[in-house]
């Protein structure tokens, strides 16, 4: 099966702060070697700590910056350097979902304008001829049809991301990244967004990039899971085996924080804690960035970078020192 998106050696830079008496610029390396492939119909979850570069990796996608090294191949074309009208085209079928729905509205404009805004852009209804497909879109996630002539402002947060939602569907994509989607709603709702995304990747076999920090979340809709770490992935599996037998020590750490429901589980668990601050991204370590906090740390580790290998069947990790 043809993915619908694959990444290949993904490495993003952006232009730091002036270094030296001339004031020179230089590159910071935001996102290196990033590699992974997502289905038809699969929901990649893209987890890391803030600053991580999951966002960045999005955007890149999202052809919303520029890749400096790599391959991103979306529905077998490759996309890399594509601009133009054959990008305007293609953003019909990569579509975003923002994480924060209280100003990714339009304030000045009713639902059913936000809504019908892509249509009209790509041509591909009137203002008038979209009100049906509107009314269709709205139904589909769970808003009432008088929420078409009403105001962002007179919605809640979970509504809001619906509307959100529903402006993704409008073009009818095969992807949506959806970058922190429920991180700013309250926890009583998020569960009610996430089980809307699952039902529409069900019924419309939507593929996601699914980027979060909150692993519980992740866990409940991701099919396979990808780690970052400063830049890089550092493991990436199945869902279940990366949560129930994680590989690099990072993933390790990040999953021990996770709370479980059965309170005596949560009182027998040990709670990993590597020492040290998270790299700086424009001032990274040599070799793993992660091995000034790793305890497993060698002298390789130090100066080669590790490689995502494969481990055990479809688990891959960067790391030296951990096998399958």
């Amino acid at each position: 099966m043809t993915p619908t998106l694959s990444v290949t050696g993904l490495g993003i830079d952006y232009e730091g702060r002036t270094v030296g008496l001339i004031r020179r610029r230089r590159a910071i390396n935001a996102v290196s070697d990033v590699s992974f492939d997502i289905a038809p119909g699969e929901t990649l979850g893209l987890v890391g700590e803030s600053g991580s570069g999951k966002t960045t990796v999005g955007r890149a996608i999202l052809r919303r910056i520029n890749a400096a090294q790599g391959r991103i191949v979306f529905e077998g074309q490759d996309i890399t350097r594509l601009s133009g009208e054959p990008l305007r085209r293609l953003r019909a079928r990569m579509q975003i979902v923002l994480q924060d729905p209280y100003t990714s509205l339009n304030p000045r404009q009713t639902v059913a304008a936000i809504v019908a805004e892509p249509l009209i852009v790509h041509g591909l209804a009137s203002r008038a001829a979209a009100r049906e497909q509107v009314l269709a879109l709205l139904d589909r996630v769970g808003l009432p049809e008088d929420a078409a002539d009403r105001y962002p402002h007179s919605f809640s947060g979970g509504q809001r991301q619906r509307i959100g939602i529903a402006r993704a569907l409008a073009l009818k994509p095969a992807l949506i990244v959806a970058d922190e989607p429920v991180s700013a709603l309250d926890v009583s709702v998020r569960a009610q967004v996430v089980n809307l995304m699952q039902d529409l990747q069900a019924e419309l076999g939507l593929s996601y990039l699914f980027i979060a920090h909150d692993l519980a979340i992740v866990r409940h809709i991701s099919h396979r899971v990808a780690i970052m770490y400063a830049g890089r992935i550092v493991e990436i599996a199945p869902r279940d085996e990366i949560y129930d037998r994680p590989i690099h020590p990072y993933t390790e750490a990040l999953l021990s924080a996770v709370p479980v429901a059965n309170p005596a589980a949560q009182r027998a668990r040990r709670r990993i804690v590597h020492p040290g601050e998270s790299v700086d991204i424009a001032d990274p370590p040599s070799g793993c960035r992660f091995h000034p906090r790793c305890p497993l740390a060698s002298e390789r580790c130090r100066i080669e970078a590790p490689p995502l290998l494969r481990k055990r069947g479809a688990h891959f990790a960067a790391c030296w020192n951990r096998g399958g």
